[in-house]
């Protein structure tokens, strides 16, 4: 299975491209949509979606997993922010070969939200 995975991931590298500099190359996130919820209080409103989520480590140096942050995109390319997220997907050092997993959660006001369909990896925490 890990074989396979690393097929994958080396086709997926294939059709990706180089728009943002700051999602690394050398980690894979596999993402499974888990579930689609709300959040509301009195008149306020928040659609959820969650996803159990594989970060890997490829090749290349050690990884500080509190220097990255996780965000989902939608098929037409809305990006949403994590809300609530396991610890050992934003703690510790990733090793070459080594994985972490988890469960992570994104919300918005907006129900684009619930089409997420992609988990990425960023350094670009703003």
């Amino acid at each position: 299975m890990k074989v396979s995975m690393i097929v994958a991931t080396l086709a997926l590298a294939g059709f990706s491209f180089a728009a943002n500099t700051s999602m690394p190359d050398n980690i894979a996130v596999y993402a499974a949509a888990q579930s689609n919820g709300s959040i509301s209080v009195g008149n306020k409103l928040a659609y959820t979606k969650s996803f159990d989520v594989t970060v890997v480590k490829l090749f290349g140096d050690d990884v500080d997993l509190s220097k990255l942050c996780l965000k989902a995109y939608s098929p037409d390319n809305k990006m949403f922010r994590l809300d609530t997220v396991d610890e050992e997907l934003t703690t510790g050092i990733l090793k070459e070969g080594k994985s972490v997993k988890g469960i992570a959660m994104f919300a918005s006001e907006n129900a684009a939200v619930l089409d997420a369909a992609v988990v990425k990896i960023t350094d670009d925490c703003k």
